[in-house]
C-alpha cells in the first residue's frame, strides 16, 4: 500500500491530552474514511477549528473560536441532516448550543461536555454503521 501524504495540520501527534479528544478522534475518522471528498474536506476544516480552539481555550477569542468550531461541525454533518434528525437528543442539544452562542452573555459549556456533544454529532452522522441521509434514507452501504 503506498504511503499516504499526511497533512501536518490534521495528523499531529498528541502527546498531551487535548480538550476535545473525542471530537478530534471522530473528525479524524471522517477525514480518513468518508466516501466523498467533500466530507473529508469538511472534516479537515473541523480539525483545523479544533486546533484553533484548543490553542486558545481561555483567551478573549474563545467565543469566536467556539462559533467557528460549531460552524465547521454543521458544515461537516450538513444543515439538512441536522433538521431531519432534530428529534435526536444530542442533535437537539447541539442545535440549542448553537442558539445559545448567539447570546454574548451565555457561558460556553465545559470542554468535557462540549467534547462529548460534538463527537456524538459527528459519530451519529459519519460513524461506522452509517447515518440517515438528509432525505431520511439510509446512508449508502448501510442498508
Amino acid at each position: 500500500m503506498p504511503d499516504e501524504e499526511v497533512d501536518p495540520m490534521i495528523a499531529l501527534p498528541h502527546a498531551l491530552p487535548t480538550a476535545l479528544r473525542k471530537t478530534r478522534t471522530a473528525a479524524e475518522y471522517v477525514h480518513r474514511h468518508a466516501a466523498g471528498p467533500l466530507a473529508r474536506e469538511r472534516a479537515a476544516e473541523v480539525l483545523q477549528a479544533v486546533n484553533a480552539y484548543e490553542a486558545h481555550p481561555s483567551s478573549a477569542a474563545a467565543p469566536l473560536l467556539l462559533t467557528d468550531l460549531l460552524t465547521a461541525i454543521v458544515e461537516c454533518v450538513g444543515p439538512a441532516w441536522l433538521k431531519v434528525n432534530a428529534d435526536d437528543p444530542d442533535i437537539a442539544r447541539f442545535t440549542a448550543l448553537i442558539d445559545r452562542t448567539r447570546d454574548e452573555t451565555a457561558q460556553p459549556p465545559a470542554d468535557v461536555d462540549l467534547d462529548e456533544l460534538l463527537a456524538a454529532v459527528l459519530w451519529a452522522r459519519h460513524g461506522p454503521g452509517g447515518a440517515a441521509e438528509p432525505n431520511g434514507s439510509a446512508a449508502p452501504g448501510t442498508a
